[in-house]
C-alpha cells in the first residue's frame, strides 16, 4: 500500500490551488471549474482507497507518516512538535466524507459562482487541505494550525462570493471560531506543560498524551484543560448560546460554501469532542457527561422551535442544523457504545442531509431571488425532480426508518435511554431522552411545513416558467441521496469502521 500517502492526499489540494492560482493558468471560466472538479474528483476516489485498505479492529492510527523537513529531527524539536499524520476509526470516516462533499459542492458551484472563478476554487481547494490536516493530525499543535487555517479561506469565501450582510457574517464567524481557538490553545499548551514537569520531555503527540500518559493531572487543572477543548468545539459544533454566527453565515453564504460549513465544518466540533474532551480525557468526560446531555437536550429542543418559526427557508435549514447537532452531545453524554457510535453515525448523516437541503435552497434561490415562504408555493409543479429530492431529504432528516437519519437517531436514544450517566441528578438519562424525543415531533411539523409552504398549494404567476434542475444540480443531489439510502438500509456500511474505536474507547470510562 506505499501508493497510499496521507501527505499527497492532504497537500495535493494546497498545491493544485496555487497551480490554479499561478499566472500561467488560463484565466477561463470552463476550464478552472472542470479542472477543479476533475481534480476533487481523483481525490475522492484516491480517499476511498485509504477507506478499503483500513484495518478497523487494530487500535491507533493506521497509514502513518511523518514530514522531515531538512534533517531527521521533529519539524520544531525543542518543543516536540513534530509534522505527523495517521487515520483512525473516526478520522478516515471524515476525510472521505470531506472529499465527498467537496466534490459535490465543485459540482454545485457552476451557476452559484459568476466570479472572480481561479480565486474561488483555490480557496476550496486550501479549505479542504485544512479539514484534512485537522482531521489526520496526530500532533496537537499541528492539529491547532489546520484548524487556524480553515478560518482564512472560509472568512473570504463568504465576504467575497456571499450576499446581503456578508462581511459582517464573515468576521462573525471568524472571531467567534477564533475566540474559542484561544480557549484551546490554552489547554493544548496546559497538557505539554504538565507532560514536561512529569517526565522531562516536551512533547504535543496526540498518541503519546492519550496512550502513554501515566501521571495524573491535578483536578482543578485538567477540568481547566476540558473546558478549554469544549469551548472551542463548543463554538463550532455549535452549542446554544454560542451558536449565533451560524446562522448568519448559512444565510450570507454561496450555496457550496453553505454545503461545506453544514456538512464537514460543523463536524469538526464533534470530531474534536471525541478526540480531546473524550479520548484524551476521560475522567473529566466521566464527571461532565451531564452537562454535555443537557446542553444537547437544549440545542434539540431550542433550535428546533426556532426553526418552526422562521420566515425564511435556509434560515430554517440553519437552525435545523444546530437541532440535529444536539443529537452528538446527546449520545456522547451517555458514554455508552450505542450513544457513542449513534453521535458519530449523526456527524455522517447530518453531514449528507444538510448538503442536500442547502443544495436545494441554493436551487430555488437562485431561480427565484427568495427564500421567504411567503413569497413561494406550488414550486412542485414547475420543479418535480427538486421537490422529490427534497422529500427525500426531508423525511431523511426527520428521522424517517430506512433512511440515513433513522439509523443515527435509534443508536443515541437507546444508547442515552439506557445509559446511567446521570445517575444521582434530578433527572434521569430516560427522562432526558424522553424530552429530546419531542424533537422527532418538532422536526417532522417544521419539515413538512416547509414541503407544503414552498412546494404545494397554489403558486404565483410569475413562477410558471421556473426551469427544474440543472443536469450539475441533478447530479449532486443524487450523489447525496445514494448514501443518504443505502446506509439507511445498511448503517453497518458505516459503523464496522468506527465500531472497533468506541469499543476500546468506552474501555476507559466503563460506568
Amino acid at each position: 500500500m506505499e501508493f497510499l500517502s496521507l501527505n499527497i492526499l492532504i497537500f495535493a489540494p494546497l498545491i493544485v490551488a496555487g497551480i490554479i492560482l499561478s499566472p500561467l493558468f488560463p484565466n477561463d471560466e470552463i476550464i478552472v471549474r472542470r479542472f477543479a472538479k476533475g481534480f476533487a474528483g481523483l481525490l475522492f476516489i484516491y480517499s476511498i482507497l485509504f477507506m478499503i485498505f483500513f484495518k478497523p479492529h487494530e487500535v491507533g492510527y493506521q497509514f502513518k507518516e511523518n514530514i522531515k523537513l531538512f534533517s531527521d529531527a521533529n519539524w520544531i524539536e525543542p518543543l516536540g512538535i513534530s509534522l505527523s499524520f495517521g487515520v483512525d476509526g473516526i478520522s478516515i470516516i471524515l476525510v472521505v466524507l470531506t472529499t465527498f462533499l467537496v466534490m459535490l459542492a465543485l459540482i454545485a458551484s457552476k451557476k452559484a459562482i459568476t466570479t472572480k472563478h481561479k480565486l474561488y476554487y483555490s480557496l476550496i481547494l486550501v479549505l479542504t487541505t485544512a479539514i484534512l490536516g485537522m482531521v489526520t493530525s496526530r500532533d496537537l499543535f499541528l492539529f491547532f494550525l489546520f484548524w487556524e487555517l480553515e478560518l482564512i479561506p472560509m472568512y473570504f469565501l463568504i465576504s467575497i462570493w456571499g450576499t446581503g450582510k456578508k462581511e459582517y457574517s464573515a468576521m462573525k464567524f471568524f472571531l467567534y471560531t477564533f475566540f474559542g481557538s484561544l480557549f484551546m490553545l490554552a489547554g493544548i499548551l496546559a497538557l505539554n506543560y504538565f507532560h514536561v514537569i512529569n517526565t522531562g520531555v516536551s512533547t504535543f503527540s496526540i498518541e503519546t498524551l492519550t496512550y502513554s500518559r501515566h501521571y495524573d493531572i491535578p483536578f482543578m487543572f485538567e477540568a481547566l484543560i476540558f473546558f478549554g477543548f469544549f469551548i472551542a468545539f463548543a463554538v463550532k459544533l455549535p452549542i446554544v448560546p454560542l451558536h449565533t454566527w451560524l446562522p448568519n453565515a448559512h444565510v450570507d453564504a454561496p450555496t457550496p460554501v453553505s454545503m461545506l460549513l453544514a456538512g464537514i465544518l460543523l463536524k469538526m466540533g464533534g470530531y474534536g469532542l471525541i478526540r480531546f474532551n473524550t479520548q484524551m480525557l476521560p475522567e473529566m468526560i466521566k464527571i461532565f457527561a451531564p452537562i454535555l446531555i443537557v446542553l444537547g437536550v437544549i440545542n434539540i429542543i431550542y433550535a428546533a422551535f426556532v426553526a418552526l418559526v422562521q420566515k425564511d427557508l435556509k434560515l430554517l435549514v440553519a437552525y435545523s442544523s444546530i437541532s440535529h447537532m444536539g443529537f452528538v452531545l446527546l449520545g456522547l453524554g451517555a458514554l455508552n457504545v450505542a450513544g457513542i457510535s449513534g453521535a458519530m453515525f449523526q456527524m455522517i448523516a447530518h453531514g449528507l442531509i444538510s448538503a442536500g437541503l442547502f443544495l436545494v435552497v441554493g436551487v430555488i434561490y437562485l431561480r427565484t431571488k427568495t427564500r421567504t415562504f411567503s413569497q413561494l408555493g406550488g414550486l412542485g409543479q414547475v420543479m418535480p425532480k427538486a421537490f422529490y429530492f427534497t422529500m427525500l431529504l426531508a423525511l431523511a432528516s426527520l428521522g424517517l426508518p430506512l433512511l440515513i437519519g433513522f439509523a443515527a437517531e435509534v443508536m443515541i436514544f437507546y444508547g442515552a435511554f439506557t445509559s446511567d450517566s446521570l445517575e444521582g441528578f434530578v433527572l434521569s438519562n430516560q427522562v432526558m431522552t424522553g424530552l429530546a424525543a419531542i424533537s422527532i415531533i418538532i422536526t417532522a411539523a417544521y419539515l413538512l411545513w416547509m414541503l407544503q409552504k414552498v412546494f404545494m398549494g397554489n403558486m404565483f404567476e410569475k413562477w410558471q416558467k421556473t426551469s427544474d434542475l440543472t443536469p450539475h444540480e441533478a447530479i449532486a443531489l443524487t450523489f447525496l441521496s445514494i448514501p443518504i439510502v443505502l446506509f439507511g438500509l445498511y448503517p453497518e456500511g458505516i459503523t464496522s469502521l468506527f465500531l472497533p474505536f468506541v469499543d476500546n474507547l468506552v474501555s476507559h470510562f466503563t460506568l
